[in-house]
């Protein structure tokens, strides 16, 4: 019997260079020493099947000789990292070995455990401790009529140094989809924002959404989805579609205005998806007067409010007041009210919603949400991936530095310039420099002056 399964993939429209994916191709061709390296470079990535892999290998000596303690200490990892078949692997080899190897492997297990750097628990990273400054001027980037037609709906994520005087003077992408669709005209028009004078520099991030009203509905979402097998390919193991998949749930969830959220009593999606539920919100309609700010209520089978769930930021009416209204076209469910004075961006202008604006709170599997494939597609080697989560999480952040990672070096080598820690920072920088890195070249300019 063995526990390791490859689906060999013919890949035409992505460039795969996902680490497990390579790893598991050399074990397959029976490169096992390749394979085995590649496994161990994702373990402080905490990924189980890494982990669950060399344990396969030592237990029937691939690559090497038969090593009992080893491929132990490897399954117990796995089961630490939750790998689903770990378990049951750890008692058969744990009633083969001997109360000494058990020890060993016990203790070797617990070693490499400490080692992983993705943590569940993780802080979030942050680019500045401090409060940003008061935007003066932020228009909406102008995108070409040419662009919106190949890419009619999308995001991208900045992040940019403004100076001490409110100028905007360093500016990167770290995550875009479609991928480089917008960046010219986003980074361009970025450059001309204001901000009000601190007399000292401040790091920021945006992401900017694009969509054409009305471009997008469930069919064509459930295309993006499953089009040229991305859908089949992630679940496949490819990280490369792994992080485009989370990439492409991120935008059809702000394009249909669904807030999702993971629901683990729900079963896994089957071999397509179906995302049509995300677009019922979009029907939806109620009258209250003098509405203002925002409240999530939960309604019954009729689709009245019977429970005001959050009104923190309602402003108006009173929240009992809304008990027993009626949402048209809504059934039992969550749903959010906001503002319809909030404004939204297009591609070119500031839109103001003319009426109240309802989103329905979608339980979804968490393979429906952008986090899950992201965090996979990082786990497996993906560096974009790890990048999106670096923004995100310290821990992540913490192990691309420890890569050489010239972006994550040098966009945190100025967040520790100024936050006083100069050394530091300059080597960061430095380091990114030397790797040829343009904007933290940029960033060291701006932060001698």
């Amino acid at each position: 019997m063995r526990f390791i399964t490859l689906v060999l993939l013919m890949l035409t429209t992505f460039a795969v260079q996902a680490d497990l994916l390579v790893s598991l191709q050399a074990y397959e061709n029976k490169k096992y020493s390749e394979a085995k390296a590649g496994f161990i470079t994702l373990l402080p990535l905490g990924n189980p099947d890494a982990a669950f892999n060399l344990g396969v290998m030592a237990y029937y000596g691939e690559g090497q000789e038969i090593n009992r303690v080893e491929a132990l200490s490897y399954f117990l990892l796995a089961e630490k990292l939750q790998h689903p078949d770990a378990s049951a692997i750890v008692q058969r080899v744990y009633a083969e070995a001997s109360s000494d190897e058990r020890l060993q492997a016990d203790a070797a297990a617990a070693k490499a455990f400490a080692a992983v750097i993705i943590k569940q628990d993780a802080q979030p990273y942050r680019l500045s401790k401090e409060q940003p400054p008061a935007a003066i001027n932020t228009p909406m980037p102008i995108i070409p009529e040419e662009v919106t037609r190949k890419n009619p709906f999308g995001f991208i994520v900045l992040q940019y140094l403004v100076d001490g005087t409110g100028r905007v003077q360093v500016v990167d992408v770290l995550d875009s989809f479609p991928v480089g669709a917008y960046d010219f005209h986003a980074m361009r028009e970025l450059r001309r924002w204001e901000y009000a004078a601190t007399g000292r520099p401040h790091l920021m991030s945006v992401q900017l959404n694009f969509w054409i009203a009305g471009v997008m509905d469930a069919g064509s979402a459930n295309r993006i989805v499953n089009q040229n097998n991305l859908w089949t390919y992630a679940q496949a193991g490819s990280a490369r579609h792994q992080e485009t998949l989370g990439s492409a749930l991120n935008v059809i969830s702000m394009v249909s205005g669904a807030l999702v959220y993971v629901d683990k009593d729900l079963s896994e999606p089957g071999d397509k998806l179906d995302l049509t539920t995300w677009f019922d919100s979009r029907k939806l309609k109620i009258n209250i007067e003098a509405f203002d700010g925002e409240v999530t209520v939960q309604t019954n089978a009729k689709g009245e409010i019977e429970r005001v769930l959050q009104s923190d930021e309602l402003i108006a009416p009173e929240a009992e007041t809304l008990l027993g209204m009626r949402i048209r076209g809504g059934k039992e469910g969550i749903f959010r009210l906001s503002n319809s004075t909030k404004q939204e961006r297009t591609f070119s202008r500031l839109v103001n919603r003319p009426t109240i604006l309802i989103q329905q709170y979608v339980p979804v599997h968490e393979q429906l949400t952008a986090e899950y494939w992201w965090r996979t597609a990082a786990t497996n080697g993906d560096r974009r991936a790890q990048r999106i989560l670096g923004a995100k999480r310290e821990d992540w952040q913490f192990y691309l530095i420890q890569q050489q990672d010239p972006l994550a070096a040098a966009w945190h080598g100025a967040r520790l310039w100024l936050d006083g820690e100069k050394t530091e920072a300059k080597a960061l920088l430095e380091q990114a420099q030397a790797a040829g890195y343009k904007p933290a070249t940029e960033l060291l300019q701006i932060l001698s002056l």
